[in-house]
């Protein structure tokens, strides 16, 4: 990708990881925080000369499947130019000398946390928050609470850094999708491809899908079944593996499932080698 975007939609509020690694990769660029994943593709839509920035997957918590969804959705006209990595870090962030309480965050930190938590912090409350920068908002104005999340946080609320970092040693990554409106051209500096794949109903249909993909040593790195609103028992094949589809082996595996009788619709051929620390 050559040309810099016009402006970013990414999840807010600010302060959100997403905030964070969309200003990190774009830090000249214009951000709209948006209140969720679809008002960010509802966003796109609208704005043909924007681009967005998704989350995809936590190490932790698995897929973001509302991203999956929009993106395998049959009326998506958008497409993956990159894949982000962040390393989070996160921190716990309060007001020193005083005893806290209860502890505010995602649900995602808690999780990650929760030995750090249950060891250092066993009697605190934890209250759940739609985002770490909201989490960081209720413990600048409550007594007694601290926050879990980036430590960028603390000089943007006014808090103060009491812990850095969290389990640390465990890994915590999330991944994000830059999309846009238009593809990018493949090559072979692109080493991920997306896409949404609809398999015959009989048999063995799965396997008979990947084994083109074995047969041309091509890695599978995503796979994810979505349902297919408004036909039951039916379903679409959200699906990322190494490679683009200017590889001749790509070529090569992609034309046998389709003789098979797959339907695939590829959402990019794109990087996945940006890595960024929080």
């Amino acid at each position: 990708m050559t040309n810099l975007p016009t402006i970013i939609a990414c999840l807010g509020p600010e302060g959100s990881f997403s905030h964070l690694i969309t200003q990190m990769r774009f830090p000249d660029v214009s951000v709209s925080l948006r209140d969720n994943v679809g008002d960010v593709f509802d966003f796109l839509s609208a704005h043909p000369e924007a681009r967005g920035i998704v989350p995809i997957e936590n190490s932790s918590g698995g897929f973001i499947i509302d991203t999956v969804d929009r993106l395998v959705d049959a009326r998506c006209t958008l497409y993956i130019l990159e894949e982000l990595t962040l390393d989070v870090k996160l921190a716990l962030l309060g007001r020193k000398g005083e005893e806290i309480t209860a502890i505010h965050s995602h649900a995602m930190p808690f999780y990650h946390g929760d030995d750090w938590l249950k060891a250092n912090y066993p009697d605190v409350k934890r209250v759940v928050e739609a985002s770490t920068a909201k989490a960081a908002e209720k413990a600048v104005g409550t007594p007694g609470a601290a926050a879990i999340g980036p430590r960028q946080n603390a000089e943007r609320h006014g808090l103060e850094i009491l812990h850095f970092p969290i389990a640390g040693e465990v890994p915590n990554i999330t991944q994000f999708y830059l999309i846009g409106h238009t593809a990018n051209t493949p090559g072979l500096e692109h080493n991920r491809t997306a896409l949404v794949v609809e398999l015959p109903d009989r048999p063995g249909s799965l396997c008979r899908f990947l084994t083109p993909l074995s047969e041309n040593n091509l890695n599978m790195k995503r796979l994810e079944s979505r349902p297919i609103r408004g036909q039951p028992n039916k379903y679409r094949f959200y699906i990322e593996i190494e490679g683009s589809t200017a590889d001749p082996r790509v070529q090569r595996a992609l034309n046998q499932t389709r003789a098979d009788g797959a339907t695939l619709r590829s959402v990019g051929s794109y990087s996945a080698d940006l890595r960024f620390e929080s």
